[in-house]
């Protein structure tokens, strides 16, 4: 026999002798690496301070969803003076509630004005808006002008109630 010939049997043999290869269990996710727990909790403290942040300011912006139901029950069927004086007193009121009775309840005319303009300067200011304010106590027939104003002063009020900030 050649010797390559033997070589070759041997070698079958051999081969026929070896078993399969057995690959190991694939590697499970349990237990967690540290990272993943890292990230976990991250999200999670995430998670729970958005919750909270979210929470505090629904909880402190309560005065603004009150006040913008006060402005939609003003009722515009009664006269224009009325009605001025119950929008400049929600105002009044949203303003003691969101920065203090000692910084807001001596305001008046101008400095009442000033205070306003200051406290949401993003929004415009009707430029009548003294003189409206000043209607509420005048003895005068209702206007075309006077309901102008009313007008103009209750879509103030929506939006300074909306966006006055501190």
């Amino acid at each position: 026999m050649n010797p390559d010939t033997q070589l070759h049997q041997a070698l079958q043999q051999a081969l026929q002798q070896l078993h399969g290869l057995h690959l190991p269990d694939p590697v499970g996710w349990w237990p967690l690496a540290f990272t993943w727990w890292v990230l976990f909790l991250s999200l999670g403290a995430m998670l729970l301070a958005l919750i909270w942040f979210w929470i505090d300011r629904h909880k402190r912006h309560a005065y603004r969803r009150e006040a913008l139901q006060r402005l939609r029950e003003i009722d515009a069927a009664t006269p224009p003076a009325q009605q001025i004086q119950q929008l400049n007193g929600l105002l009044k009121q949203v303003a003691i509630t969101a920065y203090g009775r000692q910084n807001v309840a001596s305001l008046n005319e101008q400095a009442w004005l000033a205070f306003l303009y200051r406290s949401a300067q993003h929004i415009r200011q009707p430029p009548n808006l003294g003189t409206t304010l000043q209607a509420a106590y005048r003895p005068a027939e209702p206007t075309q002008e006077a309901q102008i104003g009313v007008m103009e002063l209750r879509n103030y009020a929506q939006n300074w109630i909306k966006g006055h900030h501190f």
